[in-house]
């Protein structure tokens, strides 16, 4: 029995949690479509055309179609115009001028200088020390011993 409420509740929660992530894609997907992705722009026309998480909308669809086959895209070529072929000549001025709303609407490529990286702040140098340690003992050259081990440790 316990099972079954949990398969039950997780049954109702899923939908909605898929349905949050489909709207952020949507999201994505139409801003890619509004900067310029032919990709995009195909993929928007045929979420509009078959109505999926949208409302179904020829004219939207084929405003997006029209963007994307004017960047070449094949599919988007085809699906403009089989779309055309079904729909009233007000629908197609409707959409053409949709497409060129949709395309004034494209953010203007801006390039700006790259920002320079702030210089490292200046590490404080170690103080020298107070008195300097003892001078380590080298023998000199006319020493008898100056051939022998030190047997010292």
């Amino acid at each position: 029995m316990k099972k079954a409420v949990a398969v039950l509740i997780l049954g109702l929660i899923a939908p909605l949690l898929t349905s949050a992530q489909d709207l952020t894609s949507l999201e994505q997907m139409r801003q890619a479509a509004q900067k310029g992705s032919a990709d995009a722009q195909l993929e928007m026309g045929i979420l509009y055309e078959f109505g999926y998480n949208m409302p179904k909308n020829d004219v939207n669809a084929l405003a997006w179609y029209q963007l994307a086959a004017e960047q070449g895209d094949p599919l988007a070529i085809k699906r403009r115009d089989t779309l055309k072929a079904r729909m009233k000549p007000d629908e197609i001025e409707a959409a053409q001028k949709l497409s060129q709303e949709l395309a004034a609407q494209k953010p203007q490529v801006v390039t700006t200088p790259p920002v320079a990286e702030p210089a490292p702040a200046p590490t404080p140098t170690e103080p020298a020390p107070a008195s300097p340690g003892p001078a380590p003992e080298t023998p000199s050259a006319g020493s008898p011993n100056a051939d022998k081990p030190s047997t010292t440790p």
